[in-house]
């Protein structure tokens, strides 16, 4: 407020002070009126010019008198400081969600310059599936409002060129603001200064300390004007608590940004004479890495296939992008007429993905004893996995058949959604296996609901990961969960083409044919069961 001083008036006159007020002659909330009427009539002679600048100063002054005066009426009250902070989390969370399914609808996003974000929808979902969103953008709905998000990204692009590597680390910077707030954080989010390694990490854009601290600075700013126009107005305690929690962790996190890069250039002084032998060494231990991975996939993968006599078929179709694979599968024979149907997708593919196989499979061994309670199972599996998967994360979904009473119980950790439908019937009707729980490997001490159908003969379960409804054709349109049911569940008018395996072998030509290339952009895992 410099520069605009308040007018006051003779001492002969009402003598109006802040001493009067606090000596009794007048109460806080009287003193506290006189003085946000003489701000405003201050204000109202301001040139309009100068006003927007001092709009903020201006709301944070009469913040703090509402504060004091709420503290004199209320000397007992406390502050839920837990519900102001998941307050904070919801709204960040609601904003990137609208962010990145505005992306997803194709809607311009930041201005024409940006890069194509559309190259990087695996990435979008991943995180959308990490926020328990599972939906894709409905048609027709309006994305016009700009979202604190995009907003962010306007102000960085005015002095940042970027790539599309340059945006996924500049999400990471966004999660991190986002999860701060949050009671529960993902295990790759829990500890500040990994998630900074990360950002500058070799792989990365290569975003330095000083783009990290305005990005940092300018979400800081953004957020609190943001929260001044949503909630100042309503309810200044609330404004100014969740200003302060918000100062607080973001100075947290540049003092961590501190400390990385401090240890960083000191490590890096220590090491500089051996960079070449280090580089050497991480080639060939990379090599070795992928031929033990290899070796590894090759062993888990295992399937107990019913026999033709039995009153159930089972048809897998599987195909990683390259030799070893972040698709997983196991069809276990539990007794004579029992089954155990596992199916899970590792975040990523190839050697990243594939390292984590064994991890899965032993844990799916250790807990045999749960193979008949799916719910059960994956609460054992998120367990054991969680903080041992490093960034990446699994969705999967568990079956157990009892072919002799027809019962199917399943449980589901954020994977694509199975579906029963009757294939000797006209009409499908088609039953969904749909999500009961987070994905595995993130979030601690979960609970997975459990879920039952009856069966009948004729009926056909498909389970999959989401290599084949993320399948995009040259034009980068997405099959889509809907089009790949129709696929499904299409009839065709000789009774062997409707069998199991042509049905395998007719998607898996179909999707080449989508796609115009033999060659997936993603692992690839269906698995058809028939109840005869």
């Amino acid at each position: 407020m410099s520069g605009s001083r308040i007018p006051r008036k003779p001492k002969s006159s009402s003598r109006f002070s802040i001493q009067r007020g606090f000596q009794g002659e007048k109460n806080l909330k009287d003193l506290s009126n006189e003085i946000i009427h003489s701000i405003q009539k201050a204000v109202s002679k301001i040139p309009e010019s100068m006003s927007e600048d001092l709009e903020f100063e201006v709301e944070m002054f009469l913040s703090k008198i509402k504060l004091l005066e709420w503290k004199e009426s209320n000397p007992q009250a406390e502050v839920d400081r837990l519900e102001i902070r998941q307050n904070l989390f919801l709204i960040l969370r609601e904003d990137m969600v609208y962010s990145l399914q505005k992306i997803l609808s194709g809607t311009e996003f930041v201005n024409e310059s940006f890069p194509d974000l559309s190259l990087i929808q695996r990435e979008i979902l991943a995180i959308l599936k990490e926020l328990g969103n599972y939906h894709h953008p409905h048609s027709g709905r309006d994305y016009s409002r700009i979202s604190l998000l995009e907003s962010w990204f306007q102000g960085l692009s005015k002095t940042w060129n970027f790539n599309l590597q340059r945006v996924v680390d500049t999400f990471q910077i966004y999660r991190w603001k986002l999860y701060s707030f949050a009671q529960e954080r993902p295990i790759t989010y829990q500890n500040p200064e990994q998630v900074i390694q990360r950002i500058l990490s070799p792989e990365s854009s290569g975003l330095n300390f000083a783009q990290i601290y305005d990005a940092e600075v300018l979400l800081r700013k953004n957020f609190q004007f943001f929260l001044l126009r949503k909630i100042g107005a309503e309810n200044r305690l609330q404004y100014l608590i969740s200003a302060e929690i918000l100062g607080i962790e973001s100075d947290s996190l540049i003092q961590t940004l501190h400390t990385v890069i401090s240890n960083r250039l000191e490590e890096l002084l220590n090491t500089r004479q051996l960079e070449h032998e280090h580089i050497l060494k991480e080639k060939l231990d990379l090599e070795k890495e992928f031929r033990q991975a290899e070796k590894i996939q090759k062993k888990s993968l295992h399937a107990d296939l019913p026999g033709p006599e039995e009153k159930i078929k089972i048809e897998i179709l599987y195909k990683p992008v390259l030799p070893v694979g972040g698709d997983f599968y196991t069809v276990r024979r539990i007794s004579g007429t029992e089954y155990g149907i596992f199916i899970a997708d590792i975040s990523g593919h190839g050697i990243g993905a594939a390292l984590f196989f064994n991890t899965l499979k032993s844990s799916f061994e250790k807990n045999r004893s749960y193979w008949e309670r799916p719910g059960k199972l994956l609460k054992k599996i998120n367990d054991e996995v969680c903080g041992k998967l490093n960034d990446n994360f699994i969705t999967g979904i568990y079956l157990y058949l009892n072919v002799k009473k027809k019962i199917l119980k399943y449980a589901n950790a954020g994977h694509n959604k199975g579906i029963i439908f009757n294939h000797n019937e006209l009409r499908n009707k088609l039953r969904f296996l749909t999500p009961g729980g987070k994905i595995l490997g993130i979030f601690p001490k979960m609970d997975y609901k459990e879920r039952e159908f009856k069966l009948k003969d004729g009926d056909r379960i498909a389970i999959f990961t989401d290599g084949i409804p993320e399948t995009h054709n040259p034009a980068q349109l997405m099959l889509g969960d809907r089009e790949f049911y129709r696929w499904l569940i299409a009839k065709k008018t000789e009774p062997k083409e409707n069998a199991s395996a042509a049905v395998i072998q007719r998607i898996e030509r179909d999707l080449n044919l989508f796609r115009g290339d033999p060659k997936a952009e993603d692992d690839i895992c269906l698995i058809l069961i028939d109840i005869q």
